[in-house]
């Protein structure tokens, strides 16, 4: 028996996860500010679902196609050459934003450890810099060898998670969580209900990972159950780490604190983490924590993109094989050194990004290759649960996500609520 096949869900689960849980441990607590924890776990749940079907009708069509077939030989096949265009520049968009977010917040816990132990005084460019070399070659490794990787980092980061949750429960009163401050000022059910739409992106963001589905094909030899079982397993996990995060937070302080103290709209990383918690200890771990899920993220997000740009530059291109390489670290570097303090917003962008190229695509090639035999579809049987009902949901959250960060572009949507 080969023995990739013998590789447990567990490792896929660990590259979903580790993919998915980056900088949403820090952009979520802020952007629920508005809604709050009740409504917070109504929207973790709608994107959890819709992050799954949109990953499992991603992998369904591709696996129609040849071991190693990428996004863009799907898109253009199936949908055609300006599709595949359109898709090309929003996953680019999606996976270079979000490695500008890693970075930023990485160089910035770069420099915190800088400070701490060595009394060295790091500016964020050399920061940076430091932080694209210590993690930038890990995602060149082979699939196994990333995964176990990811999984001594993700150990690190749950037992960290546990004692700063320990620590925040303290102080925890349950009122906080489920009586927000907002509510209380005007009663009435649906008030808190607006701020829902703003949050949508964020929370598709800090949930997305589909652009692993080559590298989890690859990772248990084209065994497409498999795949969504550690699918499922992976974005379970990541909900389940969400909803205890932000129950936690929001029980150890009010609503009204947070919304005052992000009342000055700064999101570098040392005023959100003393929003999170005044606690010095819970600060510092918290730094550690965050540092390593934006490596566990940062490694994830890196290699998804490699493999696309691979098949986009080498396959479709004929470029040779150092041009993806470069291009996966070189331009969010560059962004990050030049706008060091623009993540939070760049995670907005990056939902709207991959709701298109993430989930309203792989929703359109469903239902595409569903009416057409493509590949070997003959010999691919795996179809994502739901039948018509899954793309049909998924190009509709997809839309929704999309016309949700165009109108908070125009500022046509609340942020906090005015107290």
């Amino acid at each position: 028996m080969n023995e990739l096949k013998k590789v447990s869900i567990v490792y896929g689960a660990t590259v979903v996860f580790s993919t998915a849980v980056g900088v949403g441990m820090t952009s979520l607590p802020i952007i629920s500010t508005g809604m709050w924890f009740t409504l917070s776990v109504a929207v973790i749940f709608l994107t959890a679902l819709y992050i799954v079907l949109a990953g499992a009708l991603l992998l369904e069509v591709n696996m129609k196609y040849p071991a190693g077939t990428g996004i863009h030989m799907m898109v253009h096949d199936l949908l055609g050459p300006k599709h595949a265009f359109l898709n090309d520049c929003m996953m680019l968009f999606n996976g270079f934003i979000l490695l500008y977010a890693y970075l930023t917040v990485g160089s910035e816990a770069i420099q915190f450890y800088f400070n701490k132990v060595l009394s060295i005084d790091l500016n964020h460019s050399l920061a940076a810099i430091c932080f694209a070399i210590l993690f930038g070659v890990i995602f060149y490794l082979p699939p196994l060898i990333i995964s176990r990787f990811l999984t001594v980092f993700i150990a690190l980061m749950l037992l960290s998670f546990l004692y700063i949750s320990y620590v925040l429960a303290l102080n925890f009163d349950i009122k906080n969580a489920f009586t927000p401050a907002f509510a209380s000022s005007r009663p009435e059910s649906t008030s808190l209900f607006p701020y829902i739409f703003i949050a949508l992106p964020y929370f598709m963001a800090a949930m997305g990972f589909q652009q692993t589905i080559p590298m989890l094909r690859e990772l248990y030899n084209n065994d497409a159950v498999r795949v969504y079982k550690s699918i499922l397993l992976g974005i379970t996990i990541v909900s389940v780490l969400y909803l205890v995060w932000l129950f936690v937070i929001m029980g150890a302080q009010s609503q009204s604190y947070m919304i005052t103290s992000l009342s000055s709209g700064e999101s570098k990383l040392e005023n959100i983490v003393s929003t999170l918690s005044e606690n010095n200890k819970v600060q510092a771990l918290m730094y550690f924590f965050i540092q390593v899920a934006i490596v566990t993220s940062f490694i994830g997000v890196a290699k998804g993109l490699l493999d696309y740009l691979k098949d986009l530059c080498v396959t479709h291109y004929n470029l040779q094989g150092i041009y993806p390489k470069l291009l996966v670290i070189l331009p969010p570097l560059v962004l990050s050194i030049f706008f060091p303090y623009g993540f939070l917003i760049g995670i907005g962008f990056a939902g709207l990004a991959g709701a298109i190229w993430g989930g309203f695509y792989p929703a359109l090639m469903a239902i595409k290759s569903r009416k057409k035999i493509v590949g070997n579809a003959k010999d691919s049987t795996f179809e994502t649960i739901g039948h018509s009902l899954s793309p049909k949901f998924t190009l509709f959250y997809s839309i929704l996500i999309v016309l949700v960060m165009l109108l908070s572009l125009f500022n046509l949507l609340p942020n906090y609520p005015n107290l």
